[in-house]
């Protein structure tokens, strides 16, 4: 049996064909198995995992206080404030914006909160890793299983949600708490916080180009749909595609009524504005990208090849076989440019016309709950035809196995063991010094180019660091059987009875 993934909630398709929207939504899609380049997370026959790393982002949350403070606000501003709302009960389209409400009641409160649907889903993945890693996860019977989390209350809502998923393979987990300090340089699930030299603002202009371009035909559109003085400007356009996503998992909703206010070509400029605002600032355009993420892929490379500190007091490498840590947005694009993927294609990011050919679509990178993974393979003879090598590494993002660029010498285009270390040392050389790209170089006497605590080298001398106890009391556990999940011939799902969390992944 092909090996479980989750993907998101039935959804209605905006077409008539296969588009779907919630696929095209950068940063505010609900998780969804990326398509990546054809391969699944099926493990090839006579394999069988032995360790694995991952990196997971936060689940559905009420929104990014940047996004909505410059870009969601002003436009419920303007909404809540138009005194005709009855105008656009003209069109059916726009019809459900007569009697509309935000989904968020108190911004202070709930913004970079998760949502009760996140923690759901959160769950929901937790009782998949816990069925797909079930040998790995006990399997030198650690007395406390350990998950890291960056210190966000959004990371760690989500951390503390998905090990309850956990709760038919363990009692309680530790839940390891990672400051994001400024000081901790690469030893951080942060990284982007510990480097001075990195700019958050950086893609922004080149965003704001493109949706000056495409979006003023848009609000012409609106505008002509309905006899209303509410005049849609290019900055409202955007607003509303971005309450597609919101709105949608907010209210676990099937789908907002934002999101069908759009064709498939708007929606997909609107994935392009973002892809080329992460592009500049997390992806292959910031030079700083790789090396942010190299921190994470070199520990995984020492976790995964036995090379790892295991005498350290506080080390978990010779212990536990699976290494889970939850973060933020940006990670997950820092450690797929460090290993050099999505970028196998035309990689130009114009900001007049959009790049359908390129391989940088965020929707497929950082969705919620975005995980890139790092799995050690053992394989028999039949699976590697009698070849010296038994062991083998391949990654995983979002369910879909990503080739490493020129080492595909194991089954099914994964890595021979030796030929990843020897791929990550190559990629070391060329972005292994964080300390000198993030200028800390003479500046800090703990200055470090490497991510430790997982051998027990903790950041601060252990002063960044907090653990917590969590009881796997089964409070928001969703197991595969007892959550309604099906296993047929050819699709399966994953799904959150009574909420309606994480349904229709593609198992076989």
């Amino acid at each position: 049996m092909r090996e479980v993934h989750p993907s998101p909630r039935p959804r209605q398709v905006i077409s008539n064909d296969t588009f779907d929207v919630l696929q095209h939504l950068s940063g505010n899609s609900p998780y969804f198995n990326s398509p990546g380049v054809g391969l699944t997370a099926a493990l090839p026959d006579g394999c069988s995992v032995t360790r694995a790393t991952y990196l997971v982002r936060h689940a559905d949350i009420y929104g990014n206080d940047y996004e909505y403070e410059h870009i969601i606000a002003p436009f419920l501003y303007k909404l809540g404030n138009f005194s005709d709302k009855q105008a656009f009960s003209g069109n059916s389209f726009l019809s459900f914006l007569s009697n509309w409400t935000s989904p968020i009641d108190d911004p202070d409160a709930e913004i970079e909160k998760v949502t009760d649907t996140g923690k759901q889903d959160a769950a929901a993945l937790g009782a998949v890793f816990a069925q797909r890693y079930q040998d790995i996860l006990g399997i030198n019977d650690e007395d406390s299983f350990k998950v890291w989390t960056a210190a966000a209350t959004r990371d760690q809502e989500t951390s503390k949600a998905f090990v309850q998923g956990f709760n038919a393979s363990m009692d309680n987990v530790t839940l390891v708490i990672v400051d994001q300090g400024e000081s901790q340089f690469a030893n951080t699930l942060t990284p982007h916080q510990s480097c001075d030299t990195f700019d958050s603002g950086v893609g922004s202009d080149e965003e704001m180009t493109f949706i000056n371009t495409y979006a003023p035909s848009i609000a012409a559109r609106l505008n002509g749909l309905v006899d209303s003085s509410f005049n849609w400007t290019a900055s409202d356009v955007f607003a509303a595609q971005s309450l597609c996503g919101y709105d949608t998992v907010i209210r676990n909703m099937t789908v907002s009524g934002f999101c069908n206010l759009f064709s498939e070509s708007e929606w997909l400029n609107y994935e392009y504005a973002n892809d080329l605002m992460y592009h500049r600032s997390l992806g292959y355009g910031n030079e700083l990208a790789p090396v942010l993420g190299m921190p994470w892929v070199s520990a995984s490379a020492r976790l995964l090849s036995g090379s790892a500190n295991t005498s350290a007091p506080n080390s978990s490498a010779g212990n536990q076989q699976l290494f889970i840590s939850f973060a933020h947005r940006e990670e997950p694009p820092f450690m797929v440019t460090a290993l050099g993927l999505f970028n196998t294609s035309n990689a130009s990011m114009p900001t007049d016309s959009v790049n359908y050919d390129r391989a940088w679509r965020t929707s497929e990178i950082l969705p919620f709950l975005a995980n890139v993974g790092i799995e050690r393979l053992s394989c028999n003879a039949s699976a590697t035809g009698n070849s010296s090598d038994t062991d083998f590494v391949r990654v995983l993002v979002n369910a879909a196995q990503i080739p490493l660029p020129g080492c595909t010498d194991g089954p099914e285009d994964s890595c021979s063991l030796k030929g990843f270390v020897s791929f990550v040392q190559d990629r070391e050389a060329l972005y292994g010094d964080f300390v000198g790209a993030c200028g800390g170089s003479g500046k800090m006497t703990n200055a470090t180019n490497t991510l430790g605590f997982y051998e027990g080298t903790l950041p601060a001398n252990g002063a960044a660091i907090q653990t917590v106890a969590v009881s796997l009391n089964g409070s928001l556990s969703v197991s595969v059987k007892d959550s309604g999940a099906t296993l047929t011939s050819n699709v399966a799902g994953l799904v959150s009875v009574g909420i309606g969390a994480l349904v229709a992944g593609v198992l076989f």
